[in-house]
């Protein structure tokens, strides 16, 4: 039987460069597009919102959270 792929399950308090603009899109290895990031936090970013920057990632929570919100209603 296949194990699962668990990719995302990093080790812990290791950290690695997540690029803002993803290198896919054209982003450049330079210090204003680079931050420092916990394994399972960079993992669980890109599992999440794949390639998009913190601010599409941003907007597409606050949609999320409006149709929650207008469903309610």
């Amino acid at each position: 039987m296949k194990k699962p792929n668990r990719t995302f399950l990093k080790r812990k308090g290791v950290t690695n460069n997540h690029h803002v603009l993803a290198k896919t899109r054209h982003g450049v290895k330079v210090p204003q597009n680079l931050i420092r990031l916990d394994e399972n936090r960079h993992a669980a970013f890109h599992l999440l919102f794949g390639t998009r920057t913190y601010k599409e990632a941003a907007a597409v929570l606050l949609r999320a959270d409006e149709m929650v919100r207008r469903k309610k209603k």
